[in-house]
């Protein structure tokens, strides 16, 4: 990304841009807000020159209100966002009126010894609302982002609902059904989880999205096979293994997805069983803690399996002491 004129490439907003939509929005801005800084660094200006930073400046304040138009939009139809959003699109038209104010041609002066006009160097003042427009706009596009990770789980869900469906079908007939309806929810499953990986900055990520969305490919299909071969043969224990198999890998699978979407720490069904039960404790806290910072980012199933496992460490510790002699 283009350097900012504001620090790092965070704005020093304590936010981390993870995409390449959101590092391309900002790019623009960040060169128009460059220009006005560097400008402002030249006390006299020519008539020519003040007129172009004026309109540099005014585009920048009209961009920014629509922004700010589309954020408050997003705002109002998902209420979970609504103060956030709000105070984030506030500080961004705020920065936006100051930028155009400090670029307005009245704020000049004329000098007619040398035929150029003197303007009020306020570069402390722009590069404030500088700060501050790139911090604000920045943390908009973050919550947005919110937007797309939350229609990621809420696709997963609704697979993860229809999965457990599939798994407990008695008859061919039925299975058929609702296997229709598995594979649309997986196609825009596959839409949204594509999307988004190509949205990655991180080349790890995007592999392990890759990895993660192609074995949910195969395994639709094994499920299929698996699934049609248990039903014919409801008595034969290898094929009941198999489509187990084929289940738990994508659930795994689709686990895999969220947790690099969220950036949540690993933490369910695939965890090994610490060693102590305070270990297991402290693994379980940590999980709740992972909750608490993103209510979307672990399933219910994986909390429960998680907990029961403790659970049941917990019991054979409690019961040892009664069978001593």
């Amino acid at each position: 990304m283009a350097s900012s004129p504001c620090g790092n490439s965070n704005f020093d907003s304590g936010l981390e841009i993870k995409t390449r939509s959101v590092e391309q929005t900002l790019i623009p801005l960040v060169s128009q807000i460059t220009t006005l800084i560097n400008h402002k660094d030249k006390p006299k200006k020519s008539e020519r020159t003040l007129a172009a930073i004026h309109r540099v400046g005014q585009a920048v304040s009209v961009a920014v209100g629509r922004f700010v138009a589309v954020g408050e939009a997003i705002a109002t139809e998902n209420h979970e966002l609504k103060n956030e959003m709000g105070q984030a699109c506030f500080e961004a038209r705020r920065a936006g009126d100051a930028i155009a104010q400090l670029t307005d041609v009245g704020s000049a002066l004329p000098t007619p010894s040398d035929g150029r006009i003197t303007v009020f160097s306020d570069r402390t003042g722009m590069v404030k609302a500088a700060r501050l427009l790139l911090s604000s706009v920045t943390k908009v596009l973050v919550l947005a982002d919110r937007i797309v990770i939350k229609q990621i789980i809420t696709s997963r869900n609704k697979v993860l609902v229809t999965l457990d469906h599939l798994e407990r079908v008695s008859t061919f007939q039925e299975f058929v059904q609702i296997f229709s309806q598995f594979g649309n929810e997986m196609v825009e499953f596959a839409h949204l989880t594509g999307d988004r990986q190509n949205d990655l900055k991180d080349e790890k990520k995007k592999a392990r999205m890759a990895a993660a969305r192609a074995v949910l490919e195969k395994c639709t299909m094994m499920l299929l096979t698996a699934s049609k071969t248990c039903l014919r043969h409801p008595d034969c224990e290898s094929a009941r293994i198999n489509k187990d198999a084929v289940f738990h890998r994508m659930r795994c699978a689709l686990e895999q997805v969220i947790e690099i979407v969220t950036e949540a720490r690993s933490c369910g069904e695939n965890k090994i069983l610490p060693a102590s039960i305070y270990d297991g404790i402290k693994d379980f806290k940590s999980s709740v803690e992972c909750l608490r910072e993103n209510l979307y980012s672990l399933s219910p199933q994986s909390m429960s399996n998680q907990l029961e496992a403790l659970v049941e460490r917990t019991e054979d510790f409690t019961d040892s002491g009664l069978h001593q002699p």
